[in-house]
């Protein structure tokens, strides 16, 4: 009699929910709105991998070095486009999407290692971070892109090869109102390209909370924007005609990196200067502000919508979004626009910024961080999985199979083992008892028992499912599920669940065997099963469906094709291609693989009467 092995607890790993966030560091706006939304996820008891670069990732580690439950990882990030002028701008146009292309294939080559460690990923603005088995999400109001001068025929093209990028996401949420006339992003984010692509109008993001507050600054310049050419000049410039202006100013240059010596000579008491603001000392400023002096960026739009703030836009050089953006809502008198080289007059513009009409957003961050999650809660929905193992004479596989049934990165109250022990004379059920009674399981294991047959066994392990519970996945006791297996499916079913599926079957690989001959017959059986709408192996039924038709009690072999024949006639069959099943290989190692799948053949062909009368030969 085989001995059960010991169970350490440290085998039996406890769930977290875990989320990667991928931040684009091209503007810090990407990591100013992302932030409310990582803190959002934070309060929900998420742990959270957080991949940014530059000032954008120390932005983000300043904002969140008291959460000890966030892990940060530095990825190269993109080139800036669009820099240089005249013909260099073409150059570097070129030179940079082809960069582009290679790092978003790093990415995504990257992820595909990670992926499968989080319950979904959360891009803004990096297009590599998609899963195959992992929700993704991306965050983009920029839908279609703003070419530069002499490429603006090729809109068409760039907003076609973008929402094709885009579509590799689950969801694309949109920061914006779906209403024609109260949006802030206009042709950018309103698209007829959309209508193929999953996405959801959230509305605005804003990092900066209200505060109730007195205006004790009269103009709050906010100097970010992802191109450092001419930039200082540029400062140098607003820093001059603001020592003009009457009341309290402050400088914030949105550098998290940087350093203001630079600029001291400036300082005087009602003119102040920060690299960056975070924290509170940012919710204040922008709190206490009348009037704001910033780029056109799309986030700081957001920001001035979100408190009513009254504004000079300043659009980056070069930087078609922001030109567009300035021309768009300067357009519809909500803010003054000035272009950069072109601001000698700024006490006439601020004055011009009295008589604007302001923007009145249909609802503000909370109601869209509510949307946000309501937008991605039909992917992240964990449905409660049901896992009946019937054992007969198992002793040599048992103990492994329920190993790997306890090391699945789900959810333990949202999932349940049933071993159904049936008539064994080894020592399957003291090695079953062995694992059922173990304190230290991750998730409850139930022992049943009942006569011999594997059909009688299945049945009274569906008899015992839960209430609770959705599908249920029937399997051997020589199957192994890999600690993904339950994460690939309830990704596949979320992203599967309006095709109205009852049954299916997941593609299975030999274990304990890598011989290329095992591995072409396993790759040939699921071709078969694919296309016949069959499996032998592992079955995944709807749970309502598979309680009322149940298993054929007087059938010793076939059953589990007849369950799968009966189960179609309530929905579609599915095919799950993960490579997270295994299964032994001991019946084709005794027969022949030839000669095992004739026989499957056979018995599956044969008409029932004949079925009802044959038993099964055990293979141990």
């Amino acid at each position: 009699m085989s001995k059960a092995p010991r169970i350490e607890l440290n085998t039996m790993p406890k769930y977290t929910p875990r989320a990667l966030f991928a931040v684009s560091s091209l503007g810090l706006g990407h990591a100013t709105r992302s932030l409310v939304v990582i803190r959002e996820f934070l309060s929900q008891g998420y742990h959270v991998t957080l991949v940014s670069t530059g000032n954008s990732l120390s932005f983000l580690r300043m904002e969140l070095s008291g959460e000890s439950a966030v892990e940060f990882l530095e990825m190269q990030d993109y080139p800036p486009l669009e820099r240089g002028t005249g013909w260099r701008l073409y150059a570097y146009l070129l030179i940079d999407l082809l960069k582009t292309w290679r790092i978003i294939h790093a990415e995504h080559k990257t992820v595909r290692h990670i992926g499968n460690d989080y319950d979904f990923i959360f891009s803004d603005g990096r297009y590599g971070f998609y899963h195959p088995w992992t929700p993704a999400f991306i965050l983009s109001h920029q839908i279609a892109f703003m070419p530069p001068k002499g490429l603006r025929e090729t809109s068409w093209l760039t907003e076609h090869i973008n929402t094709a990028a885009l579509r590799r996401f689950d969801r694309i949420l949109i920061p914006d109102f779906p209403y024609p006339n109260a949006n802030l992003a206009g042709n950018l984010a309103h698209t007829p390209s959309l209508h193929r692509c999953k996405h959801t109008y959230i509305g605005i993001l804003s990092s900066y909370p209200h505060l109730d507050t007195e205006k004790t600054i009269d103009f709050l310049f906010i100097i970010s924007g992802y191109l450092l050419e001419h930039k200082d000049s540029f400062i140098r410039s607003l820093l001059d005609q603001a020592r003009q202006l009457p009341g309290r100013k402050v400088f914030v240059l949105g550098n998290a990196k940087g350093d203001t010596a630079a600029y001291d000579a400036w300082r005087r008491p009602d003119l102040e200067i920060y690299p960056v603001a975070s924290g509170s000392l940012r919710q204040t400023l922008f709190s206490q502000a009348q009037c704001v002096i910033s780029r056109a960026g799309y986030t700081t739009i957001m920001d001035l919508a979100e408190h009513g703030k009254r504004a000079l836009l300043i659009p980056t050089p070069n930087q078609t979004e922001q030109e567009y953006l300035a021309f768009y809502l300067g357009g519809l008198e909500h803010y003054i626009v000035r272009e950069q080289g072109r601001i000698n007059d700024l006490d006439k513009a601020l004055e011009a910024c009295r008589h604007t009409r302001l923007f009145e957003p249909p609802w503000r961050t909370q109601e869209s961080l509510a949307r946000l999650k309501d937008a991605m809660s039909a992917q992240l929905r964990k449905h409660f999985i049901s896992i009946v193992v019937p054992a007969h004479n198992e002793e040599r596989e048992l103990g492994e199979t329920l190993i790997c049934l306890l090391k699945q990165r789900y959810p333990a109250d949202r999932m349940e083992i049933i071993v159904v022990e049936n008539g064994s004379t080894d020592a399957t059920l003291e090695i079953a008892k062995h694992y059922a009674d173990n304190p230290n399981n991750a998730c409850r294991i139930r022992l049943l028992q009942s006569e011999t047959g594997v059909s009688r066994a299945r049945n009274a392990g569906l008899a015992e499912v839960s209430r609770e519970s959705e599908w249920i996945v029937f399997c051997d006791a020589d199957t192994h599920l890999g600690p993904n297996f339950l994460h690939h499916l309830n990704t596949w079913l979320n992203r599967h669940g309006e095709e109205g599926l009852s049954i299916g079957t997941a593609s299975v690989r030999p274990h304990r065997s890598t011989h290329l001959y095992a591995r072409a017959w396993f790759v040939f059986f699921d071709w078969i099963h694919r296309l016949t709408k069959s499996s032998f192996a592992i079955q995944i039924a709807r749970a309502p469906v598979a309680r009322g038709i149940g298993f054929h009690e007087s059938l010793h072999f076939a059953e589990d094709l007849l369950f799968i024949k009966e189960c179609r006639r309530y929905g579609k069959f599915f095919f799950l291609p993960t490579d997270q099943v295994s299964t032994s290989t001991r019946r084709f190692e005794s027969r022949g693989y030839l000669r095992q799948s004739l026989r499957w053949v056979v018995e599956a062909l044969l008409p029932m009467r004949l079925k009802l009368s044959r038993k099964y030969h055990v293979i141990r």
